[in-house]
């Protein structure tokens, strides 16, 4: 025989969204869910991470936001922490939307994270209630048109208030794979000082890419990307750079090589240390169509092998890569049921009944 399903503390109608302003409400929301993403960490060091990664050029100035949902009795100014019913953050993000009636427009996006409802506020429909209020927040944002996350529950919880579950798969290359021959080609290393000139390359490529292939896209289809930037970039590897010298407390902790670019064409790769669970992650892939293509593959995939075998990493992960890739490799893309990529438009459109998520990679994630 089941127990009855616990009272809510609180009807829906006595609760709403906030935005935290304090460092005491927002460094509770930390402590709180350190049990989903800070599992290996004690308090401190998990708070100095939070704090360390939230005071970057891609956080500040209020680009990162922190939301609570709370009891409408609920006192900023006084707060009694324990109040705190779910919490959920967002990034103020540039991004892309291509459409045959506009053409390609530079937008504002904005992305979620960090959805977390304490265990003894579960069961009762506040994570729910929080993201659909969420929404809602982001369709009041100026020149916001589209928003996206990663959900770790599942396709259908995020789908049914708007984020739609778009291609959630990857490829593991383990560090040991044995590559074609990558024959002549020279490449450069990506560092902190080229990153920029580099992702900004990649971004006018996109745009130009964005102009050819809404031509051939179905009629009423908005093709949406995150445009890429160096601040996202870098938090990424701030993350990185603090797990090896704070967390792992690794001598050698320093890292400078970010990625790996061809001298002869625009094809490069970009990459990012996940110390944690010993894998090099390909936050960005671009093989040039007049570069050989097997060899450039082989160049800048060796070169990301290399820098995972320099920090005693396992393997190499990419997401959403072309089949043409999996098909050269020999290796097999397969589903990936965490991390699933979930997207909306926040402007409703007469003209627009779906949406496709161009270049749907891991530099987006956030």
């Amino acid at each position: 025989m089941t127990s009855p399903k616990p009272t809510a503390p609180y009807s829906h109608d006595e609760v709403h969204l906030i935005l935290a302003t304090s460092q005491a409400i927002i460094q509770q929301t930390w402590t709180n869910n350190k049990e989903e993403w800070g599992k290996t960490l004690d308090l401190a060091t998990y708070h100095a991470r939070e704090i360390f990664i939230a005071n970057q050029a891609f956080t500040n100035n209020n680009k990162l936001q922190v939301w609570v949902l709370v009891p409408k009795t609920f006192d900023p100014e006084n707060p009694d922490l324990s109040l705190i019913l779910s919490a959920v953050e967002t990034f103020l993000r540039p991004g892309l939307i291509a459409t045959k009636e506009l053409g390609v427009r530079d937008v504002a996006s904005v992305s979620v994270a960090s959805v977390f409802t304490p265990a003894r506020y579960r069961g009762h429909g506040y994570g729910s209630l929080m993201m659909r209020l969420v929404w809602s927040q982001i369709e009041r944002m100026d020149n916001v048109e589209f928003t996206f996350l990663y959900s770790d529950v599942g396709p259908t919880f995020y789908a049914r208030m708007g984020w739609v579950p778009k291609r959630s798969e990857e490829m593991v290359v383990p560090t040991d794979f044995a590559l074609p021959a990558s024959g002549e080609v020279i490449l450069d290393i990506v560092t902190d000082q080229t990153l920029g000139s580099l992702v900004a390359l990649d971004a006018q490529l996109l745009r130009e890419t964005l102009k050819v292939q809404i031509n051939t896209t179905p009629d009423f289809t908005s093709l949406v990307a995150v445009t890429p930037e160096p601040k996202c970039l870098q938090w990424l590897h701030m993350r990185s750079r603090f797990a090896a010298a704070h967390v792992l407390k690794l001598e050698q902790h320093e890292i400078t090589s970010l990625g790996a670019r061809d001298q002869a064409s625009n094809s490069f790769v970009l990459w990012y240390h996940d110390l944690g669970k010993s894998q090099l992650f390909i936050v960005r892939w671009r093989v040039d169509p007049l570069a050989s293509q097997a060899e450039t593959v082989s160049a800048l995939m060796g070169a990301a092998q290399t820098e995972a075998k320099k920090w005693n990493l396992s393997k190499v992960v990419i997401w959403n890569p072309e089949k043409s890739l999996s098909d050269l490799l020999g290796l097999k893309i397969v589903y990936r049921d965490s991390a699933i990529p979930s997207i909306g438009l926040t402007v409703s459109s007469p003209t627009t009944s779906s949406i496709e998520w161009v270049m749907n990679e891991k530099y987006s994630w956030c």
